[in-house]
């Protein structure tokens, strides 16, 4: 089973016209997501599934990682990789469960930061990793309950 975990690019700040659900990439956030895409082409990574946050930050970074990987399935947003979502032992049993009939392909999963790092130290649990924070467009590769890689765009 192999999940990637991916912190959504740099986004627009929050302001009062403005609500954290509602921030969206910056061009600096969609340069971010391009580099991390060329670093996950050259690792050969096969799609087979790809979820997200429902906020607009990380539906666009998950939108652009699925472009620029030509993969053809569509993303599917989740509340439970909301900030404010499931707990994040709830997020990691649930793609657990998403990630088990892909058959050796990977579950790319979009969202955010504390609960990202989180996610990916649960996912690593038999191998008792310490997952140090990951940066804006940062990924990190589980697989089979230990984690494998991170990646980070230059």
């Amino acid at each position: 089973m192999r999940i990637l975990l991916v912190r959504h690019a740099d986004a627009v700040s929050e302001s009062t016209g403005l609500p954290d659900e509602n921030r969206y990439l910056t061009p600096a956030g969609r340069q971010q997501v391009r580099g991390l895409c060329a670093l996950l082409a050259e690792s050969g990574l096969e799609l087979g599934a790809v979820v997200t946050s429902p906020l607009v930050r990380a539906v666009q970074t998950a939108e652009l990682l699925v472009r620029w990987l030509d993969w053809s399935g569509s993303v599917e947003a989740s509340q439970c990789l909301a900030p404010a979502g499931a707990s994040v032992r709830a997020a990691a049993e649930w793609l657990t469960r998403r990630a088990e009939p892909l058959a050796g392909a990977t579950l790319a999963a979009v969202g955010h930061e504390p609960s990202i790092s989180r996610l990916a130290e649960l996912l690593a649990e038999p191998s008792g990793v310490t997952v140090p924070s990951l940066h804006k467009a940062e990924a990190v590769l589980i697989e089979d309950g230990a984690l494998s890689w991170r990646l980070e765009p230059a």
